[in-house]
Parts: C-alpha cells; sequence; structure tokens
C-alpha cells in the first residue's frame, strides 16, 4: 500500500534537484525515484551526490549525478539536458539548494550577505530559467520552488537568508504567472523547521536552538521530512494541475501563530 495519500506514478518522468546529494533533496529524489521518476541529482558535492544516486539505483530507481553550482547558469542547464538525454523530456525541475549564514545585520560581512542570496535567489533564479526553457519548448513542465517560513515572518539575525526565501517567493509566482500560457507550472513550498542536516548543523553550532523551536511551534513538535516529501509529490503531480503561482506552508502553524 502506497504511504502517500494519492496514487502517485511518475512512471516515464524525469525530475533534476538541485542540492541532491542529503537533507531534503535527496528525499525527494529517492521518492520520485521510488514512484518510478528518472531523477537527476545535482549538487557542489560530488562525493556524497554520486554515492547518493548510486544508493537510488541500488534499490532499484533510474538516477545520476552532475556536479551543479546554482550560481553557474550553465551547470543547471547542463542537468536539464542530462534529464532530456534519461526520458527525452524535462518533466520536473526542484530548485532545493540552500545556505543558512545568520548573523546581526550590523556586522554582517558582504560575502555572508551575498552567499545564500547568490545560492538560494539567483540560483533558483537560474534554474528554474534552465529548466522553463526547455518546458516551454516542450508543452509544459512543474517547477517546485523550496522557500522558508522566513521568506514571510521576519527573524532577528537573518537578513541574507529571510530576504534570500522572500524573493523566492515573489519569482515564484512572477514566473508562473509568465509561464501559465506555455503549460509551465510554478509553486513553492515553506517550510518551517524540520530535522534535516541544515538544521542539525544550526543546533551544532549554536546558531538555532531546537529547545526555542519547540516552544515557538503551536504543533509543539518539528516537521518530519516524509511530510515535506507528501507537500511536494503533490505540488508535482496532477493532482494539483490548476494550482500554479503559491506558496505552500508546511509549518504546523508557525506563521499563522505569528510564532516570532
Amino acid at each position: 500500500m502506497s504511504d502517500y495519500p494519492f496514487d502517485y506514478n511518475f512512471t516515464g518522468k524525469s525530475a533534476v534537484i538541485t542540492g541532491g546529494a542529503r537533507g531534503f533533496g535527496l528525499a525527494f529524489a529517492r521518492a520520485f525515484a521510488g514512484l518510478g521518476a528518472s531523477v537527476v541529482l545535482g549538487d557542489v558535492n560530488a562525493e556524497a551526490g554520486e554515492a547518493a544516486a548510486a544508493a537510488i539505483r541500488a534499490d532499484g530507481g533510474n538516477a545520476r549525478f552532475t556536479s551543479l553550482d546554482v550560481r553557474r547558469p550553465e551547470e543547471a542547464a547542463t542537468a536539464a539536458a542530462i534529464a532530456i538525454e534519461m526520458t527525452g523530456h524535462l518533466d520536473i525541475w526542484i530548485n532545493n539548494a540552500g545556505i543558512a549564514r545568520h548573523g546581526r545585520s550590523e556586522s554582517l560581512t558582504p560575502d555572508a550577505w551575498a552567499m545564500p542570496v547568490d545560492i538560494m535567489l539567483s540560483g533558483t533564479f537560474y534554474g528554474a530559467q534552465a529548466a522553463g526553457r526547455r518546458m516551454l519548448a516542450s508543452g509544459g513542465g512543474t517547477i517546485i520552488n523550496i522557500a522558508s517560513v522566513n521568506g514571510l515572518v521576519a527573524q532577528s539575525g537573518r537578513a541574507s537568508y529571510a530576504s534570500a526565501k522572500a524573493g523566492v517567493i515573489r519569482l515564484t509566482e512572477v514566473l508562473a504567472a509568465e509561464w501559465a500560457h506555455g503549460g509551465v507550472r510554478v509553486n513553492a513550498i515553506a517550510p518551517a523547521v524540520f530535522m534535516t542536516d541544515l538544521a542539525r548543523t544550526s543546533f551544532a553550532d549554536g546558531s538555532a536552538s531546537p529547545e526555542v523551536y519547540l516552544r515557538r511551534s503551536p504543533s509543539g513538535r518539528m516537521g518530519e521530512p516524509p511530510e515535506l516529501v507528501a507537500a511536494l509529490l503533490f505540488l508535482a503531480s496532477p493532482h494539483s494541475s490548476y494550482i500554479t503561482g503559491q506558496t505552500l506552508k508546511v509549518d504546523g502553524a508557525w506563521t499563522a501563530d505569528l510564532f516570532l
């Protein structure tokens, strides 16, 4: 019996996942591959990416790794081309790559400001652009951008991160409006804190506290990766065929409660 609420079947589809070597990205790739899609894992970490793709293949899925720094448009174009090599078309693109650089605004260095914006906002645009060009030419596709509750609600010490994620949300709306005529749907997901490698790193370096997050959450817990995967599969599937330009909050009522 399926672990998901709908009878998803992505057989014959191709999907590119940026930041696919670990965390959410790897969870997304495993889910798509397990439901029949051919997946391309793009990441700057070649060792982890190759291992992740090999593990998916060992489980019976079809997966390839490509070196992808989302700040380089030409590498996004290469990932799109690989997906087309695998199935003849590009169907799904997930802009997932991200990084957290937190600090007080008065002491934030230029690099600490620029890197999150370059990766999460510019990188999302370059990925969407590479995918959109292919999808518009072929008659349609689905792009999903991973935003954040910090793109909706401000938080001290996160000027670059929150600005980048807020930009992703508005970019999602612009692209959806531009490309709807061509059958390309563009949506975003805004998760609260989930237990991923990035969250664990923030907890370990002291830039975030799990106890504080638990107190803030009306649900009294952090999200589990399968809950985010379920939201992603819905937006990638025909079950959401008239949904575009939206940001789906998967946050246990964090933003509804104005937790900050």
